[in-house]
């Protein structure tokens, strides 16, 4: 299978650091590129570049929370991504939300095809 791409929430919630701790793990089970908003939303030409290459129907968006700042970066590119994952806020990062996001994310890539 090809890789996907997984747009992240770059935030620094609780639930944002939940996300990349999910993340690591799926990345050692799937072939995923990991790509962050922020250096496109920056404006840094290099990095919107990038986000622009991106096959949207290879794309899969994991929010932190329901600002949706992945969805929203992707969009001011003209990018619509094939699944958004919006995960539930929480106050701890504990062994039980990482599992739950971690299965959340890999549901995504099954939908769209990793």
């Amino acid at each position: 299978m090809s890789q996907l791409n997984v747009v992240m929430c770059s935030g620094f919630s609780p639930s944002a650091r939940m996300v990349r701790k999910a993340l690591r793990r799926v990345a050692e089970k799937r072939d995923i590129k990991v790509i962050s908003v922020c250096p496109p939303d920056a404006g840094l030409t290099k990095y919107i570049e990038e986000l622009t290459a991106l096959d949207p129907a290879r794309t899969v968006v994991v929010e932190g929370c329901d600002g949706c700042c992945g969805t929203q970066g992707l969009m001011l590119q003209g990018i619509s991504p094939a699944r958004t994952v919006i995960v539930d806020k929480v106050m701890m990062v504990d062994e039980k939300a990482i599992a739950r996001t971690e299965e959340m994310i890999l549901a995504a890539l099954n939908e769209v095809g990793a």
